[in-house]
């Protein structure tokens, strides 16, 4: 038995083949097995370009490599259920399960996912201001963290000298300046995580992209036996992220305009400016957002969260607002963290204006109705990538009528 998540309309079609209609689901008898192994992730994901290049299949699957900034297949498996399938964060996902799990409750919160507490807040050593990227607090709060046993290792993601991210497991402070800065691609941060090595009483932090921290919300609730070391993992800082740029065509794009040019720094301004600057040989080049927008990933097109809703912590900029980053506190783990840094000093924290909480909100809703149109677009994929109520779908939609893109 499987399950399809269909319209009311496909439901009375359906029910005349065998299946049982119920609302908008629909439980259809097959006489085969349905694949949920490396098959069906090329089937769904590798071969409709949908792979986020999270990481989450890596160093678990002999057949699958990262190469450039893509995942590949280097040979076929006859399993017929995997965890390459089961971590994906552009499988089949139910929502309201995973939240369920996590949060003991439902997705019902479109606009931002749970909060405990919205603010913006800033690192206050000067260090930080002079490598990272806007405020600084995710690297002040994973450098106090270790400093303070919180967790004995951390996943993040530094870049080569070609911007290819790459996850990596960090311990210190010059580690960690080293990871500071963004390169608006993605990379296999998770693969890290799985490949180790880790000591049994390792208690783990990881900052995610909003893809790969579904993924990980995947591994920890997972059916399957546990065979990376997930449950170590005691905090999750989530990022801020409208999307990523596919890799290779982005690198091509970036010698077009600056040459051979070593590449210092990428920083996107925000609106109503929305430039790329790019810091190379000394010299600020400035380019228009638009002109790279056709190499973003198109798995970012099909993504319904903007400021990774899943984790303990998300961090973003705060629009106007230079040298300060927007922080959701979700979970009491998260919360617990924030408190014991502002007390130590290592951060300072002030009210986010109702200008800045609107604007955020509305920016979060505008991605989850864009990644709808998407899905809409690609013949009903939705079906085989999430599930949402009629009424999330119906609030989705009415709450971002009028609102500009």
């Amino acid at each position: 038995m499987f399950v399809l998540f269909v319209s009311k309309k496909e439901s009375a079609a359906l029910s005349r083949l065998g299946g049982i209609a119920c609302n908008d689901k629909v439980r259809v008898s097959t006489g085969e097995k349905i694949n949920r192994g490396l098959k069906a992730l090329e089937e769904k994901v590798l071969g409709r370009d949908l792979c986020a290049a999270c990481g989450a299949c890596l160093s678990l699957c002999p057949y699958l490599r990262s190469y450039k900034g893509r995942v590949v297949k280097l040979d076929d498996c006859n399993l017929e259920e995997g965890r390459c399938f089961a971590y994906c964060p552009r499988t089949e996902v139910n929502l309201d399960e995973v939240y369920q799990k996590l949060f003991g409750k439902d997705y019902e919160e479109i606009e931002l996912g749970p909060v405990r507490k919205i603010m913006m807040a800033r690192a206050k050593d000067p260090i930080w201001a002079k490598k990272v990227q806007t405020g600084g607090v995710v690297s002040a709060l994973i450098d106090f963290a270790l400093r303070e046993s919180i967790f004995q290792a951390a996943v993040l993601t530094p870049r080569d000298g070609d911007l290819l991210p790459q996850g990596k497991i960090i311990k210190g402070r010059k580690e960690i300046l080293r990871c500071a800065g963004s390169s608006y691609v993605s990379g296999p941060t998770l693969e890290a995580l799985n490949k180790g090595p880790w000591k049994e009483k390792d208690q783990i932090g990881i900052v995610g992209l909003p893809c790969q921290v579904l993924a990980l919300a995947r591994m920890k609730t997972s059916k399957l036996e546990k065979k990376t070391p997930i449950d170590q993992v005691s905090l999750v800082i989530g990022l801020f992220c409208t999307w990523a740029l596919d890799y290779k065509p982005f690198i091509a794009f970036l010698h077009q305009r600056v040459g051979s040019r070593s590449i210092k720094k990428l920083n996107i301004t925000p609106p109503p400016e929305r430039i790329l600057e790019v810091t190379a040989g000394g010299t600020l080049y400035q380019i228009p957002v638009d002109d790279i927008r056709p190499l973003i990933r198109p798995s970012c097109r099909v993504c319904l969260d903007m400021t990774a809703e899943l984790s303990d912590i998300s961090v973003g900029t705060v629009e106007g607002k230079e040298g300060w980053n927007t922080v959701i506190v979700r979970t009491p783990k998260g919360e617990d963290l924030l408190t014991r840094a502002k007390k130590a000093g290592v951060i300072e924290i002030r009210p986010l204006t109702k200008n800045n909480l609107s604007h955020l909100k509305e920016a979060s809703l505008l991605k989850k109705r864009r990644a709808l149109d998407a899905l809409h677009e690609k013949e009903g994929i939705e079906k085989n990538y999430f599930t949402l109520s009629d009424n999330l779908i119906k609030r989705i939609i009415s709450e971002t009528e009028g609102i500009p893109s």
